[in-house]
């Protein structure tokens, strides 16, 4: 998605939008528990914490398409 695009979901969701790299945006959300639930056009991730989100380790994983 796009960086507009992103700023709409994420403020939807209560969320905020990351560009990951070159023009790939996605949005984060940060959950009490520590995880966090990332969002992008094709998939939705969920990681234990940041450092498995760094290290692109979900522990979940929907796919959109």
């Amino acid at each position: 998605m796009n960086e507009s695009q992103a700023e709409q979901v994420a403020e939807a969701l209560s969320g905020e939008a990351w560009q990951s790299g070159g023009d790939i945006w996605l949005v984060l959300l940060r959950r009490t528990d520590g995880k966090l639930a990332v969002v992008s056009d094709e998939v939705v991730c969920e990681y234990d914490n940041e450092e498995c989100f760094e290290k692109a380790k979900p522990a979940k994983t929907v796919l959109l398409h």
